[in-house]
């Protein structure tokens, strides 16, 4: 069956079309962050519902092509919305979101839980609905694509979508639908596997369930990890049986002065280390040293006043602080209920962190807008968070200008300079090893009932937001041994 997610893998990779089709055991399971981001879908889903308090739904069926004639039956019956619409002709099957009808035919709306209009990702989308309801014989007059608002803010969720009409546009790549539509019908036709190359394709627009499969025989960075590499040089280099930068030829012109010194440094293996401009750096911080980096949580649908959707909120922080004697002591805050973890947390950070001193971080735009955003919540502090943000000082900064090493492979972040410059640590211990698996088990903790299960996760979670602090501390203790 012909579905729009074979329509979409197919549109992306036809090689992930046919191992869906015939081998769909090589897929990787949805990791516990990706089945958050499928449920925050599904609860975008059922608000955009609320929208149309007349719509009825199409009871689920384990097979859905027997969901077809419950939605002509529901047509037939005067309904005048239609959630989970199915119709179903030949070899093609698809599921409309909400379907409503006009005075002129009928109105395909497509939610999604992003915040804005991805044109390339989501008009192929709508295309392949509007064609399929067309084959059945459904006059589509209209379509559109139903977002969330960024606009909106909680309590007030009166405005928590916006609406795109994109019927010209789809109207526009009917034709290409069409014959999408067509050569997918030949691809899975075959007995054998297309012979597809890996490349860029296989993390955009979507990461490819079956890129550990793809990707398993891949040792060392390739071509598709240089950075500000031209498609067009990139697809000659492929042609060429190149697939690994070492094999790139050192007179091959990369045109981008940055993608050329890339691959040099990797293929020579070099390191340029400017201890001069790093000292200069050192030079500007004021002791005592804070080391601080916040986790937060970012729900598709706000929960907390004020915040829109996808806001990230704080709910925990580390802070290393290390005075001019070198003495280093550590302070944490870990919000542990489900209620608004904002206050609390302010108020213990605004008890840590005096009033003089630098605030180290990684990446400061992240830290600098949760700052602000608190100011904005929390006005009566606002004086004390605005001083923290002229404090910030951004750590990563020296990895961008002044401490380049092949070994960071191309990524100046902090899990990747760690294991160079403090090899003794490492996050590969923990169970909470990046900030999405932080979020997931956020969730987890503060939902759970069982005390000795709460504690464990809540005890995962400081490890996590220890390290990241600690991290900067060594790292920054090499850097002044330099």
């Amino acid at each position: 069956m012909l579905t729009k997610t074979a329509y979409l893998s197919f549109t992306q990779c036809a090689q992930a079309f046919w191992l869906a089709a015939y081998r769909p055991h090589l897929a990787a399971p949805p990791d516990p962050a990706m089945q958050r981001r499928l449920r925050a879908g599904q609860d975008v889903d059922v608000r955009a519902r609320e929208r149309f308090p007349d719509g009825r739904t199409i009871p689920y069926r384990p097979h859905p092509e027997e969901m077809a004639p419950l939605t002509a039956a529901a047509i037939a019956a005067g309904a005048t919305t239609i959630f989970q619409a199915t119709f179903h002709t030949a070899d093609l099957l698809v599921k409309v979101d909400i379907l409503t009808r006009t005075k002129t035919g009928w109105h395909l709306i497509e939610v999604k839980s992003s915040t804005g209009y991805k044109a390339d990702e989501y008009l192929p989308d709508v295309a392949f609905q509007w064609y399929v309801l067309a084959q059945t014989g459904l006059n589509i007059t209209q379509a559109s694509l139903m977002h969330l608002n960024n606009d909106c803010r909680y309590p007030d969720l009166s405005n928590l979508f916006a609406l795109a009409d994109v019927t010209a546009d789809v109207q526009a790549i009917l034709p290409q639908a069409a014959a999408d539509v067509a050569a997918m019908r030949q691809v899975v036709a075959q007995t054998a596997v297309p012979d597809v190359s890996i490349g860029r394709h296989c993390l955009k627009p979507q990461p490819c369930p079956f890129y550990a499969h793809c990707w398993q025989s891949v040792d060392g960075l390739t071509i598709y990890d240089v950075p500000h590499l031209k498609p067009a040089l990139e697809q000659q280099l492929a042609a060429a049986g190149i697939r690994y930068i070492r094999d790139i030829p050192p007179d091959f012109a990369l045109a981008d002065k940055r993608a050329a010194a890339f691959v040099q440094q990797l293929t020579r293996q070099e390191m340029t280390i400017d201890c001069d401009a790093i000292r200069r750096e050192l030079d500007t911080l004021v002791y005592p040293l804070y080391f601080f980096d916040f986790e937060t949580i970012d729900p598709a649908i706000p929960t907390f006043t004020g915040c829109k959707p996808y806001q990230h909120t704080p709910f925990q922080y580390s802070c290393h602080i290390l005075d001019a004697d070198g003495n280093l002591s550590h302070r944490e805050y870990l919000h542990t209920g489900a209620d608004d973890p904002r206050r609390p947390l302010l108020h213990s950070l605004l008890e840590h962190i005096g009033e003089t001193g630098s605030i180290i971080v990684y990446y400061a735009p992240f830290e600098k807008g949760r700052l602000a955003e608190l100011a904005d919540a929390f006005p009566e502090h606002a004086p004390r968070l605005s001083g923290m943000v002229d404090r910030l000082w951004d750590q990563l900064n020296i990895f961008r200008k002044h401490y380049r090493h092949y070994r960071f492979g191309g990524s100046n972040s902090l899990k990747s300079v760690l294991p160079v410059l403090a090899p003794a640590l490492s996050y590969q211990r923990l169970d909470v090893q990046n900030g999405e698996q932080a979020q997931v088990v956020w969730e987890q903790m503060v939902g759970e009932a069982d005390t000795a299960v709460k504690e464990q996760l809540a005890a995962q979670l400081r490890a996590y937001c220890h390290l990241d602090t600690l991290a900067m501390v060594e790292i920054h203790r090499t850097l002044v041994n330099l």
